[in-house]
């Protein structure tokens, strides 16, 4: 198995396609990608204006440099160049991405040179149109796709074998900018995993359609999306980390009303893109007793107040609720935490008739009187209302070295 792919493409400055694209893509796999561009093009998401191809003796010197690859991933190129590569990788596992012309119009190669160098790529990558103009059927070189067809689901063809995937439209309806790139450079990576060309295939397929499930914003390829995935992996783990935290100290920190920590994402905009425990976490014979582990499900007080935070200090993003006792504000204003006392009185009406709105309301109030976020913010109760700490961290293990401090627990 070869853990690095040669790309050689061309470079988009959008970054919806070409080697940008190539990168990002097989990053996702956990690919490293080495890359030379090929060619430079002026475009953005909808059109190309100009494409300027390079020399093979300045690709060629770059190449040179770079450790000898075993997989391949071509995009844009000048034709000729692919017999090149291949007399310099004879041995390489070559995939070649076809691009004859933009969805926008911009003809990029000249179909009789492409036809010439097929034999010199292992597999050729490229679309119904295009395998239509170049009088190509699906075989086990040629790997066609139907993207550009209308229809509930999109067909990829090799051999004599047809795989589909439900279709995914972009934010205005319309077929997306860069998933030939992003689709050929995720089958190449899957290649070099020792898959068989069936299964890379319909695995990119599924990897693909991930991807496009996430790109909402623009109308085009964003594979980074489905690259940030990893922090929701990161969030639930620390969290999970903590766990036997609050199991050795719970005794000493969970109120009347329960606990909860939460971890929200730097995108976080709802309680369901933040990390928490479901339910509250309770005392059972003295042991905190959780629900279940850690999960983006169910809602929570404490995971609208780091959304609150966060949305004022992009990097305070965990936050947990603590029972109050008169000594725990003591030892945090002992060891130096940022403490403020928050009097629930001062309130407006319409916050305390509002369910939900009296936390975000009071990190809003203690913004405007600090002008900065403390650890600690409390308050000493209210009609029906329960006394309590809340503690206020970058990540959850930084929030739990501080209720350490605060429950007078020493490392």
């Amino acid at each position: 198995m070869s853990n690095t792919v040669l790309v050689v493409s061309g470079f988009d400055p959008s970054a919806g396609a070409g080697i940008l694209q190539d990168i990002k893509s097989l990053s996702l796999l956990g690919i490293s990608a080495i890359g030379v561009v090929s060619a430079y093009t002026v475009q953005n998401s909808e059109k190309v204006f100009l494409a300027k191809f390079r020399k093979w003796e300045e690709i060629d010197s770059e190449l040179t440099v770079l450790p000898k690859p075993d997989y391949i991933k071509i995009g844009l190129i000048s034709p000729e160049m692919v017999k090149l590569i291949r007399e310099k990788y004879p041995d390489a596992k070559i995939v070649w991405n076809i691009v004859l012309k933009a969805s926008s119009g911009y003809e990029f190669e000249q179909r009789e040179i492409v036809k010439e160098n097929f034999d010199y790529a292992d597999y050729i990558v490229l679309n119904n149109k295009e395998a239509q103009e170049l009088d190509v059927k699906p075989s086990e070189k040629f790997i066609v796709t139907y993207g550009h067809t209308e229809g509930e689901y999109i067909s990829v063809y090799y051999n004599d074998k047809e795989m589909k995937t439900k279709r995914i439209k972009g934010p205005k309806g319309s077929s997306f900018h860069g998933t030939g790139c992003a689709f050929t450079s995720i089958f190449t990576g899957f290649l070099s995993m020792d898959y068989p060309v069936e299964e890379a295939i319909q695995s990119a397929m599924i990897v693909m359609s991930k991807i496009l499930e996430r790109s909402t914003e623009i109308q085009q390829v964003q594979s980074e999306k489905l690259a940030r995935e990893w922090m929701k992996y990161d969030a639930l783990e620390s969290l999970r980390i903590v766990k036997e935290e609050i199991e050795k100290i719970g005794h000493l920190t969970i109120p009347e009303v329960g606990q909860n920590i939460s971890y929200a994402l730097p995108w976080s905009q709802c309680e369901e893109d933040v990390a928490k425990f479901p339910g509250r976490i309770r005392l059972k014979e003295g042991k905190a007793c959780f629900v279940s582990d850690p999960s983006f499900n169910d809602k929570s007080h404490t995971a609208r107040m780091a959304i609150t935070a966060k949305s004022f200090k992009p990097y305070v993003r965990c936050v947990s609720n603590v029972r109050y006792e008169e000594k725990y504000i003591e030892n945090a204003l002992k060891q130096g935490l940022k403490v403020f006392k928050y009097d629930r009185n001062l309130e407006p009406e319409e916050i305390k008739n509002s369910d939900g709105s009296s936390m975000q309301w009071m990190i809003k109030y203690a913004l405007e009187k600090t002008e900065e976020l403390p650890d600690i913010i409390y308050d000493e109760g209210w009609y029906g209302k329960e006394a309590m700490i809340r503690v206020f961290g970058r990540n959850p293990q930084e929030v739990i070295q501080k209720i350490k401090i605060i429950v007078g627990i020493s490392e």
